[in-house]
């Protein structure tokens, strides 16, 4: 089946609204997947920045409560503030050191280191910075003056542990730097690492720079290509059905207005075939009624001049005329009734001759020779003589209006016969003006005519006249005047005296 066809290309647009339904959905719900990953991001940024803003805001405090006790040089003091930074050690895992640094004791550890002592010798009492530790990577140092000249504690802080455990989901991390210097590093490394979130500590002296990483993930499952797939077929099923349904219903309502137009064209079918059965046998009467209007003054003339043999001519002819017109009437109802043609041996000449005794009179009158040889052996032929007879009629009176409307020196109408594959073909040609192209194309058409007072339906009556009897009428163009043809078939016994 071609690709064009009305149901491949449904097939194909089915196909094709089905994949576009698919990556809808799927693109719906990686969408949706997205901006929750996204809202659940945000919300965990939010939390750690709240946790770690808390601690730094304790590493604060606990300076301060330090600061409290150091200035007192007491030996009960120097232990209370000892026993003060054990127990924040304790309590604050996260804290790994604690030191007072002063003239009389020297800074250890991590706090020994000169970039230590020249962060803190700037600072006014009172006043804190952060640095990184050297020593222990992952921690920084916080620093505050104590009191001049050189007075001033000493915190070392555990980076790692500024977020409590399972506050980060799986395959995240955080990279903290301090003054440009990273402290902490996802573990393990995460690669590759996507950032998506970060903020900076400030207002505690502990300007850390947090971010917050990731592995990227797939947003989509199986099980959501599935239900994108199942949900898709289901919609694009369903579309189908109802575009199925809509159609078959498009399709009863169109059969039904067709049967109701068929319903419509059949009366008027009926209408017009009585139509054209009227005008038919008004035409085909008219010749008869004519021949019997004609014969029958003929015959009132012969009886005042008392001249019976003249009568008795007349009223044979009427006898002949109206068995003629009840014949034309029977043939008549067995075309209207689609009944079978009963055509019968006869002699073409002599028909013929039959025929041309009631033209011969009209023709006369207009001035019109009829030329018709008739050959001296007959031609049989299977024929309705009647139906040969009106058809025949028919031609000659035509040719008979066309010479009377025109002005044609030696006016003549020229019948001829002659054999030519195994039929009679019987010549009606006149030398009158003849017929248009335009006309001879039409002029076989019921109702179309070129007379002012004429029907259109002799020819078309004519030729299906002729079918019946199994030949044809056919129109034959000529350079002088009009020409028909009437192929009639041959009989048997003249087929055999005429190959």
């Amino acid at each position: 089946m071609s690709i064009t066809s009305p149901d491949s290309r449904r097939r194909w647009l089915l196909a094709l609204a089905w994949a576009l339904l698919c990556a809808l959905m799927l693109a719906l719900q990686w969408w949706q997947a997205h901006a929750q990953q996204q809202r659940e991001q945000l919300q965990l940024t939010q939390t750690v920045q709240r946790q770690m803003l808390e601690k730094v805001a304790q590493h604060k405090a606990h300076l301060t409560a330090l600061t409290a006790v150091a200035p007192l040089q007491a030996s009960e003091e120097s232990s209370a503030l000892r026993r003060v930074a054990k127990s924040i050690e304790t309590i604050y895992p996260r804290i790994q050191e604690v030191q007072l640094v002063t003239a009389a004791t020297p800074a250890t550890g991590s706090c020994q280191v000169p970039a230590a002592a020249q962060t803190a010798a700037p600072l006014q009492p009172g006043s804190s910075a952060s640095l990184p530790d050297e020593q222990h990577p992952g921690d920084y140092l916080f620093v505050k003056k104590v009191a001049l000249p050189a007075d001033w504690l000493c915190v070392r802080i555990h980076s790692a542990q500024l977020l409590g455990e399972k506050i980060l989901p799986a395959h995240s991390g955080l990279r903290i730097r301090l003054n440009g210097h990273t402290l902490l590093e996802p573990s393990p490394p995460l690669q590759p690492a996507r950032v998506f979130g970060q903020f900076t500590l400030a207002g505690y002296d502990q300007p850390l720079e947090v971010q917050l990483l990731t592995r990227p993930q797939n947003l989509l499952s199986w099980s959501m290509v599935l239900i994108s797939v199942l949900l898709s077929t289901l919609l694009v099923g369903t579309a189908n059905l109802i575009w199925k349904s809509r159609q078959q219903a498009r399709r009863h309502q169109q059969r039904a207005q067709l049967l109701a137009n068929e319903a419509q064209l059949a009366h008027a079918s009926r209408v017009n075939g009585m139509g054209e059965m009227a005008s038919g046998i008004a035409h085909e009467l008219a010749q008869p009624v004519t021949a019997l209007l004609s014969q029958s003054q003929a015959a009132l003339r012969a009886h005042e001049l008392g001249k019976p043999e003249l009568l008795a001519t007349a009223l044979q002819a009427n006898v002949r005329e109206a068995r003629r017109a009840g014949a034309i009437l029977e043939r008549m109802r067995g075309y209207i009734s689609n009944a079978p043609s009963q055509p019968q041996r006869l002699d073409l000449p002599q028909a013929v001759n039959q025929a041309l005794l009631l033209l011969d009179g009209p023709a006369r009158q207009a001035g019109i020779a009829l030329r018709w040889q008739a050959p001296m052996q007959p031609c049989w032929v299977w024929a309705d003589p009647v139906s040969l007879e009106q058809v025949l009629n028919n031609l000659v009176r035509n040719a008979l209006d066309a010479l009377s409307h025109a002005v044609t020196p030696d006016a003549n109408i020229e019948i001829t016969l002659h054999i030519e594959a195994k039929q009679a073909l019987l010549t009606v040609q006149d030398n009158g003006p003849g017929v248009d192209a335009a006309t001879a194309q039409r002029m076989f058409e019921p109702f179309f005519t070129t007379k002012t007072d004429g029907m259109g339906l002799g020819l078309p009556l004519c030729a299906t006249l002729m079918e019946r009897m199994g030949g044809s009428l056919e129109y034959v163009h000529s350079p002088r005047g009009a020409c028909f043809v009437m192929h009639l078939p041959l009989a048997s016994d003249e087929l055999t005296a005429h190959p």
